[in-house]
């Protein structure tokens, strides 16, 4: 007998959900990977879309960089949107069967695809496209200027290697003449694109930075008596990964400017600056 009430309760104790309910979970879930996947080919074909700009109007960066800024913004939406469609449309039908309580669950989902997926890939991406950008701008402008360099004593081509953004003095391998080059306007004023191609060709320091600065985001700072070693751990793995980015980064931009190779650990130094402020903030050293 006993055995029988026992089996009833806990037969009560499941709970058995709507069909209604589980149907716009589905939906739901359908339209999260929908989005997902509109991103991911929204991505592509930005990339090649920006290309074309490029080439089209004759490497000038200016619309291109403007283009893909707007684009930025629309795959930004299309995040806000994953929000919005779930707080004025999903949620509502939903509540009809549960209770505000049990569907954080639902809302998460679209708090991860937003800010782990869309936003994190994003950014990702804008390192590696402005880089390719750059980059080829770069090639673009370093063919064209070798094109109308020469010697001013045996008219032979001079050949421009790097730091086409200052004016500095070449010598010609013909005849030894020491020439000066004095980059245009539109050169000098674009020397940022350095910037970018700096940060692409680290990329691979910039994900392991990214990683650290996750995995500390992802650890609660510990109480006073708690046992910190975990924490001060994973503030250390952020250390070593920023400052072994910011030293390649360094290193790689004073390749096209070198002017700035005497002062990389200087710069560094003032990258690295709020890092160690926030340290003595959280951990007092």
């Amino acid at each position: 007998m006993f055995g029988l009430f026992g089996k009833k309760n806990k037969e009560e104790q499941v709970k058995v959900e709507s069909p209604e309910f589980m149907q716009l979970v589905e939906k739901w879930d359908s339209f999260l990977n929908k989005m997902e996947t509109r991103f991911n080919e929204s991505l592509v074909n930005a990339e090649e879309a920006l290309f074309d700009n490029l080439v089209e109007s004759d490497y000038d960066l200016t619309p291109t960089m403007t283009a893909w800024q707007s684009i930025k913004s629309q795959l930004m939406d299309l995040g806000n949107k994953v929000d919005t469609t779930f707080d004025e449309k999903v949620k509502p039908q939903m509540l009809n069967y549960k209770e505000h309580y049990e569907i954080l669950d639902q809302g998460a989902k679209a708090t991860h695809l937003r800010e782990k997926i869309i936003f994190k890939r994003l950014d990702r991406f804008e390192v590696v496209l402005e880089g390719k950008i750059s980059s080829r701008f770069y090639n673009h402008a370093v063919k064209f200027l070798n094109e109308d360099f020469q010697c001013t004593q045996c008219s032979a081509k001079i050949e421009l290697k790097k730091d086409i953004f200052h004016a500095h003095y070449v010598s010609c391998e013909y005849c030894n003449t020491v020439n000066t080059f004095k980059p245009n306007d539109k050169i000098s004023a674009i020397r940022w694109i350095v910037d970018n191609i700096a940060k692409y060709k680290v990329i691979t320091q910039w994900d392991l930075m990214e990683q650290a600065r996750e995995e500390f985001r992802n650890i609660r700072p510990p109480h006073e008596g708690q046992d910190s070693t975990e924490y001060t751990t994973a503030y250390k793995k952020r250390e070593d990964t920023e400052r072994a980015f910011w030293f390649k980064y360094f290193t790689e931009r004073s390749e096209y400017l070198p002017d700035y190779k005497e002062t990389i650990e200087h710069d560094m130094d003032n990258k690295m600056k709020w890092f160690y402020e926030e340290r003595k903030r959280d951990l007092n050293y």
